[in-house]
């Protein structure tokens, strides 16, 4: 079954639960979560790393899926919701600011306080939000892209960060063309990592290839001697600075 499914049906059993224990707090959600991911054998969205609060992090999935993708917010109470996902209510008011601003000035405006408080910790985990929803299809590349590079140019000391992640987000589309054939050389692998990140415009994000290859591997099924192709020719020098989701 494709993963992208199993993710949406483990997110679905989890909705199940949740709004059947309306006094459920936030870790109680995080470990119902861990539980049914685990009972499925799939894991959260991820880069390379496992970090300690990955399932925290993956609340924005389940967040995402509910809101936008089973329409559960019209179902349950404000405060409920705000109870567990506070976070990520935090984060939609960023997308959607981000959405429409032209200026940093405007961006804050809109934000108050909490553009005072973006810090890469809370940037990152923005970015994830942000990539959760092209992952599960509620918006396109096109926008992921122009929300990159807005925040980019708004933040000089988040520059780093977006750089970091935009590489995850080339890894990640590599991993679609390997995934449907398209690319199956190193010679094609390195000349669309390039291309990709020349059209999105931000310096210095072309990933390694072992890089794309370990992303990929937490979304696709990759055979080995696809992966042992593409791997031929990796530039050791390759892969400095990129990003754990």
């Amino acid at each position: 079954m494709n993963l992208r499914r199993k993710r949406i049906e483990a997110l679905t059993t989890v909705w199940s639960i949740v709004i059947s224990k309306p006094d459920l707090k936030r870790e109680e959600v995080v470990e119902i979560l861990r539980s049914v991911y685990e009972s499925k054998s799939i894991e959260p969205i991820r880069g390379v790393g496992n970090p300690p609060d990955l399932y925290d992090k993956e609340l924005s999935s389940l967040y995402i899926i509910g809101k936008w993708g089973l329409g559960i917010d019209k179902d349950l109470q404000e405060d409920v919701l705000r109870k567990v996902f506070s976070l990520e209510i935090q984060f939609e008011l960023m997308w959607n600011a981000l959405r429409e601003a032209t200026s940093k000035e405007g961006f804050c405006k809109e934000l108050g306080d909490l553009c005072n408080r973006l810090d890469e910790g809370l940037a990152a985990r923005f970015l994830r939000f942000i990539f959760t929803l092209y992952y599960f299809g509620f918006i396109k590349f096109e926008e992921l892209v122009s929300l990159l590079k807005k925040l980019y140019s708004f933040f000089e000391n988040l520059q780093d960060t977006v750089r970091r992640f935009t590489k995850f987000v080339i890894a990640y589309e590599i991993g679609v063309r390997i995934d449907s054939g398209k690319l199956k050389t190193a010679l094609e692998l390195n000349m669309e990592k390039n291309l990709l990140a020349l059209n999105i415009g931000i310096p210095k994000a072309v990933p390694s290839t072992s890089y794309i290859v370990e992303v990929s591997k937490h979304f696709f099924t990759l055979p080995n001697s696809i992966v042992k192709n593409l791997l031929k020719t990796e530039d050791k020098k390759e892969g400095k600075g990129e990003f754990d989701v």
